[in-house]
């Protein structure tokens, strides 16, 4: 889902979105927080709110501005804003850990001999509806085309009578609604922390294998780097799974630089 979020700014904006992870980080705190202060769908609707706000924020005051500059400069912003995050996140909520209330039915359901969590259950569930829901979007809903044409070139788009600043902040503030539901499920694992932002850097990988430009690739991606890193986890180590991701990572880019679903662009000189 992290994954995810980055793929839909970076269709609209073509700003690779390196804050998103700290995005997450800052919805699992503050549902952490909302939920146990105004009860689970309370603290939903306030942190859902306050997260398309924060979202509509960083990109009026930080990324509008640098629209027509270089492409570099609004990736080291999304550096900068990373920064900005986690500090603000350390200053409200410092180093602690937030627990989340149960979301989930605490039993794990048995298939034959094997236990699944019901919250790898429900986030798997989360992850196909919302694949499902953001296929159709883009290729059914007129905002959704919209988006699209924004993200081939804007100078067209606006003329085709497109509000491109419009459809960046829409982006951001989708995005940050993903963070949100994938905070949910992080939230109900392994509760909040400030440290939930170095989940962003697994997303990488996922992002550029499966392809930027490809919500499949965004999915199929997330699932290759997952197992991965599971398998060589439990078979040879955690420090060997931890670095498997982004060894496939530059063997893929290597292979294929556009990444296995993402679309091969080719100019005419």
């Amino acid at each position: 889902m992290i994954a995810l979020g980055i793929v839909i700014i970076f269709k609209s904006t073509k700003v690779f979105n390196l804050a998103q992870g700290h995005i997450m980080m800052v919805a699992v705190l503050l549902g952490a927080t909302t939920s146990h202060k105004f009860g689970i769908i309370g603290g939903m609707i306030i942190t859902i709110a306050v997260m398309a706000c924060i979202a509509l924020l960083l990109e009026r005051l930080t990324l509008r501005p640098l629209i027509g500059q270089p492409l570099v400069a609004a990736f080291l912003m999304t550096i900068a804003l990373s920064y900005l995050l986690e500090g603000g996140a350390l200053m409200v909520w410092g180093e602690g850990l937030y627990n989340y209330p149960q979301l989930f039915p605490s039993e794990a359901i048995m298939i034959s001999t094997i236990a699944i969590e019901q919250e790898t259950l429900w986030a798997f569930v989360a992850v196909a509806v919302i694949f499902t829901a953001f296929v159709l979007f883009y290729r059914k809903v007129l905002l959704g085309k919209a988006m699209r044409a924004t993200a081939e070139d804007h100078r067209i788009s606006q003329s085709m009578g497109i509000r491109v600043t419009h459809i960046f902040s829409i982006s951001w503030v989708i995005a940050a609604i993903l963070a949100y539901v994938a905070s949910l499920f992080l939230g109900s694992i392994s509760g909040g922390h400030y440290l939930n932002s170095q989940l962003g850097l697994k997303a990488f990988p996922a992002v550029l294998v499966g392809g930027l430009d490809s919500i499949t690739g965004a999915i199929m991606g997330g699932f290759i780097v997952g197992l991965l890193e599971s398998f060589v986890t439990g078979y040879l180590s955690g420090e060997m799974g931890n670095v498997v991701p982004f060894i496939v990572l530059l063997i893929v880019i290597l292979i294929k630089p556009y990444g296995l679903f993402g679309l091969v662009r080719i100019e005419r000189i």
